[in-house]
């Protein structure tokens, strides 16, 4: 099709060897009629030459791919001028193509085919703004897990799970390597519940770095960002995986000395108060104005310049910038490491988990931070088109 060797010609795919390669399979299994059956297994295989046996919750590259698939067709139909005969879209939810024809590009007296979302299996739902599915299982899917649930089980007990000294691997090791369970905290504190005076709040947590003694308790019921619930639970599967115990726990319900207790992940920047006070003496921290609310990632190396600015966009149809910064260090509060990944939005949090969970993303991370056994930050950027959150960019990083 014409319109598919467009959108594979311009900037925002052919740079993408992934996307492209899912992208022109999907298209011609669609024009042949075959698309009704796509599964995220068969995909990896075909697509990406996966083993026919191969862990799709520890490598979600059909996933991944799919949703950056999305997110490259908003961008292209937003940037082109060209006018499209037809317009393709990747349903939510699918691996299914919809060609949607403009009326006056419809062929006479024909009915362009749509497909209707169908339930996938719970290891292929893929993430959309728009779009939550439930998890549908059949007999036929039960059998299926069974039966993978056995291999792997088998797997293990005769020594072939083994963790590669991959990319996640290094950024992990300091965490897999403790003896102690690691605790993931999540931010309970929701700027957008909670009073106007939550920037003076913040900025005095920052500035100060009070070391609150007691849990910081709310009167009113936890409210969590979804994202950070989706990247809490990413983790906490990834540990699994690789044979550590985790568990999650609110903000609002730690102390210092439970953070003393092990490793620690810190999820989100300015709804959870651990991320503003065991982090903020570091080079790299968010800050806000406590009198316009304003938000960015400041740079102690450079104080006067706020390049790295929150936008303050949400909307479905706006196009923004959102930031984050991933840090690894052996905290001199609690004498344990803490991974940390906070942006100022949502778009930034999700950004950055992806670079500390998908193996594919973890490349883009410098040589230098993945074989450094140091303490490290790394700042990242995303674009962020009608609400989906863009590819992470390595925006700088610091080793000490």
């Amino acid at each position: 099709m014409a319109e598919a060797e467009v959108i594979l010609a311009h900037s925002t795919f052919k740079n993408s060897k992934r996307c492209v390669a899912l992208f022109r399979h999907l298209v011609d299994r669609a024009l042949s009629g075959e698309q009704e059956g796509e599964k995220e297994r068969t995909l990896g295989i075909e697509v990406f030459g996966r083993q026919p046996d191969y862990d799709t919750n520890a490598e979600p590259v059909v996933r991944m791919t799919a949703n950056e698939i999305r997110k490259r067709l908003a961008q292209f139909y937003q940037e082109s001028n060209h006018s499209a005969a037809v317009k393709i879209r990747l349903l939510p939810g699918t691996y299914l193509l919809q060609f949607d024809f403009p009326e006056q590009h419809m062929p006479a007296g024909v009915e362009p085919k749509r497909y209707a979302p169908e339930p996938i299996q719970a290891a292929e739902i893929v993430d959309s703004p728009t779009v939550r599915r439930r998890r549908v299982i059949t007999p036929k899917l039960m059998g299926v897990a069974v039966l993978v649930f056995g291999i792997l089980a088998t797997a293990a007990s005769l020594g072939y799970l083994r963790m590669a000294r991959s990319e996640l691997s290094q950024i992990w090791a300091p965490l897999l390597a403790s003896p102690e369970p690691v605790i993931v905290c999540v931010g309970e504190l929701n700027k957008a519940e909670a009073n106007s005076d939550w920037a003076r709040t913040d900025a005095r947590m920052i500035a100060d770095r009070t070391m609150p003694q007691t849990p910081l308790v709310r009167t009113e019921f936890p409210a969590v960002p979804f994202v950070d619930v989706a990247v809490s639970s990413r983790i906490t599967s990834w540990l699994t995986a690789h044979h550590k115990q985790s568990s999650i726990r609110g903000s609002s319900g730690l102390t210092l000395k439970e953070l003393r207790q092990g490793p620690v992940v810190l999820i989100g920047a300015f709804d959870n108060p651990w991320a503003l006070v065991l982090l903020s003496n570091l080079r790299y921290h968010v800050r806000v104005d406590p009198d316009t609310q304003e938000e960015w990632i400041e740079d102690t190396q450079k104080l006067s310049e706020r390049e790295w600015r929150g936008s303050g966009l949400l909307g479905f149809q706006d196009t923004s910038t959102d930031y984050a910064i991933i840090t690894r260090v052996l905290d001199q509060d609690t004498g344990k490491w803490i991974l940390a990944v906070g942006g100022l939005g949502m778009h930034g949090t999700e950004a950055g988990a992806e670079l500390l969970l998908d193996s594919e993303y973890a490349k883009l991370l410098p040589p230098e931070v993945l074989s450094s056994k140091k303490n490290f930050q790394v700042v990242v950027g995303t674009t962020v088109i009608g609400g989906n959150t863009g590819t992470p960019r390595i925006l700088a990083f610091y080793i000490w």
